[in-house]
């Protein structure tokens, strides 16, 4: 066989895969051919409908008043806004003097080793002995 007819054959051989990529390819976006994934009309197609697992909560302080004494209670509560069952929370309760800076920082369980299902809330409780302290915030930390 020459060079002619080897580069001849190898370029009839290259524009017919080419070609019936192309075809196929026209066909399928034109509709006149079924798609083999697609599913066949009059059957019905599994969607998955199940909510993706979410894990959220929600810390809301409620009360931080300085009792008799030296101690401040802060008193809030945690909702469970996700779509599953929460065991453990943990909270960050921020302590402010009067100027808004932070004199402590506490973490607490507000929920430890118990239930919290979907859209239920949990009271939970801190205090702090620290004179200064006069206002408090709360932030979530960690949950599960």
């Amino acid at each position: 066989m020459t060079n002619q007819k080897l580069t001849a054959l190898i370029a009839a051989v290259v524009i017919v895969v080419v070609g019936s990529l192309f075809y196929r390819t026209l066909l399928y976006q034109t509709g006149s051919v079924a798609d083999p994934e697609a599913s066949a009309p009059g059957t019905l197609e599994t969607l998955d409908t199940e909510p993706k697992r979410s894990t959220q909560v929600k810390a809301t302080l409620t009360d931080c008043n300085r009792s008799q004494g030296a101690r401040t209670i802060a008193k809030g509560h945690i909702t469970n806004i996700g779509n599953v069952d929460l065991h453990y929370v943990t909270v960050k309760v921020l302590w402010l003097n009067s100027s808004g800076l932070l004199v402590e920082a506490n973490e607490t369980y507000a929920l430890n080793n118990d239930i919290l299902p979907p859209g239920e809330s949990r009271e939970f409780v801190d205090v702090t002995r620290k004179v200064s302290a006069v206002t408090c915030n709360v932030e979530t930390i960690d949950w599960w």
